[in-house]
């Protein structure tokens, strides 16, 4: 069996995204200055219309603050007994790195015991790629051997075998003749919630992605960006969903948004796993890319599809793609839930709306002890240049609109004043 048909049996079902939008810079981007411009940008949306720039939002990094993400999750199930979900208890992260400790992207990990294979999927572009035994079937395992199959671009490097630590949470495995090889294209698919509670803020939705697709175009000049769209609504509206493929036309793929407007809805649930469910019919990149699902929403699915969004995200571990949640107004403590265990279980991160740009209904408090808020389109700035780079880009003071809690380069303070960590 081939390398990427190893990856695609593992990919069985779809995964979700999202849309985003913006103004201000990131700190060591290339082609960005430190006042909030990018150098040779186009000025988007200087009409009398929604502007580029409005949203706020902060984001926040389950994996980088795990002790408070496991307390979370399990004060959530007690509550909701039926809900589906990951299970991360046991988490390892998987780390493939180069003979000087840097780390490898597109290396394909698969993680194999007594009786079969219970992980396949690529490394993102920090080298890493997180396993859950309990969750992957693993549970009864005492002993694992994990292969690790170089980039396809790395000719002079071969596949190594090693059995895994018997303890401890992280696991790094050195790849010999391997140089650092950081991706060059970028996929990102928006899946948005067009239903009529998202009226004001998908009329500056269209603004802000405008705003943020120029910015990441001139900011990543070295790097083959494509874009694409999917909406939904619910069952018995105008529509369900909408879906445009992978397009590197900009052009095409802001006249596909901007056709667009809100209706639809009624009850509180929409249909957003019918959206995930045609996420794996896109026409994804193959090899070393940056695979990033922006959902952009304000409800969960129906209680009977809620099962059906858990499988979709969990196609994205072995995909390589990384869901990254947009909470819009409205959104109630199971959207959270389910957002924020899918971001987790993808190492994204889950980012939300707040009521500093007046745009929309009142946006829930998040249930996280700290934050930054920002304009939204920085912050997706800085979390594309961060999947580009490999490394975790932080904001700019300036950037800062106010702070919730003290947040240290995304990790929170516990109560007895140590920092949460990997």
């Amino acid at each position: 069996m081939s390398r990427s048909q190893l990856v695609s049996c593992a990919a069985l079902c779809s995964l979700s995204v999202l849309a985003a939008c913006g103004s201000d810079s990131a700190e060591g981007i290339d082609g960005f200055g430190t006042g909030g411009e990018v150098v040779g940008a186009p000025s988007p949306n200087t009409g009398s219309g929604p502007q580029a720039g409005t949203l706020t939002a902060g984001d926040w990094d389950d994996n980088l603050n795990f002790e408070i993400y496991q307390d979370y999750v399990a004060d959530y199930v007690s509550r909701d007994q039926s809900v589906p979900k990951i299970d991360s208890s046991n988490r390892v992260v998987i780390k493939v790195v180069t003979s000087s400790g840097e780390p490898i992207s597109n290396a394909l990990v698969q993680v194999k015991g007594s009786t079969g294979t219970f992980l396949t999927a690529p490394t993102a572009s920090d080298g890493r790629v997180l396993f859950f035994p309990t969750h992957d079937g693993a549970a009864e395992e005492k002993e694992f051997n994990v292969e690790v199959i170089p980039p396809p671009e790395q000719p002079n490097a071969a596949p190594i075998v090693q059995a895994a630590p018997t303890t401890g949470s992280e696991w790094t495995f050195t790849l010999p003749n391997v140089t650092v090889n950081l991706p060059t294209v970028l996929d990102i698919a928006f899946v948005v919630d067009a239903t009529g509670s998202m009226g004001d803020e998908i009329d500056f939705l269209k603004a802000e992605v405008q705003g943020i697709a120029d910015r990441i175009q001139t900011g990543f000049q070295g790097v083959s960006i494509r874009y694409a769209l999917i909406v939904y609504r619910d069952v018995e509206d105008l529509y369900v969903t909408k879906q445009f493929d992978f397009t590197s036309d900009l052009a095409a793929f802001k006249a596909n948004l901007n056709e667009q407007g809100a209706g639809g809805g009624g009850d509180i649930p929409e249909a957003m796993d019918a959206a995930m469910a045609l996420v794996p019919e896109l026409n994804w990149s193959e090899g070393n890319a940056v695979r990033l699902s922006f959902l952009l929403a304000d409800a969960p699915p129906h209680r009977a599809d809620r099962a059906s969004f858990m499988g979709s995200v969990n196609s994205l571990r072995s995909m390589g793609v990384k869901l990254l949640p947009i909470a819009a107004s409205g959104v109630d403590a199971e959207t959270e839930f389910l957002m924020r265990v899918g971001a987790q279980a993808t190492m994204g991160r889950y980012l939300f709306l707040t009521d500093d740009s007046g745009v929309g209904n009142a946006h829930a408090e998040p249930t996280i002890p700290c934050y930054n808020v920002q304009k939204l389109n920085d912050l997706v700035v800085r979390v594309v240049g961060s999947e580009l780079k490999g490394i975790r880009l932080p904001a700019e003071a300036s950037q800062i609109i106010r702070s919730v809690g003290s947040p240290e380069e995304g990790v929170c303070k516990l109560e007895n004043g140590t920092l949460a960590y990997l």
